[in-house]
């Protein structure tokens, strides 16, 4: 059991960690949409991630069974990975889904829309923005 739990959590902290080296959980300034922008781009990364590897387990590759100590170990990761995976995800299409509706109700108010600042687009930029019109 050791090894299975050593392995959910080197894994989880790994792609958080990872997460981090590249965003900030904290935004600033810290709003509440500011702080769903960035936890949907987290949820959704960690998500994606333990799915990713529970369809690794579900193929059941020879290599890993020794270091986690039995197949029936290995079933066993699959099997909290992908629950895990499935509670964020859910808390990831909540935090996407869930504002809009809470927008709706009249829970909160959306922060209006920032004005396109001067900064000049590159020549690529400015292609793409001519196709879509």
């Amino acid at each position: 059991m050791k090894n299975i739990k050593v392995a959910f959590w080197v894994f989880l902290l790994s792609l958080s960690l990872l997460w981090l080296l590249a965003d900030t959980l904290m935004p600033n300034p810290f709003t509440y949409f500011s702080f769903r922008t960035v936890f949907i781009q987290y949820t959704g990364v960690i998500g994606m991630g333990l799915m990713s590897l529970s369809l690794l387990l579900a193929v059941r590759p020879k290599w890993m069974e020794r270091p986690l100590k039995g197949l029936d170990k290995m079933y066993r990761l699959h099997k909290w990975i992908g629950i895990t995976g499935l509670v964020v995800s859910i808390l990831h299409w909540w935090w996407a889904q869930g504002s809009k509706w809470m927008v709706g109700w009249g829970w909160l108010t959306h922060p209006p829309r920032k004005p396109p600042s001067g900064e000049s687009l590159s020549q690529l930029e400015q292609w793409l923005n001519s196709s879509v019109a």
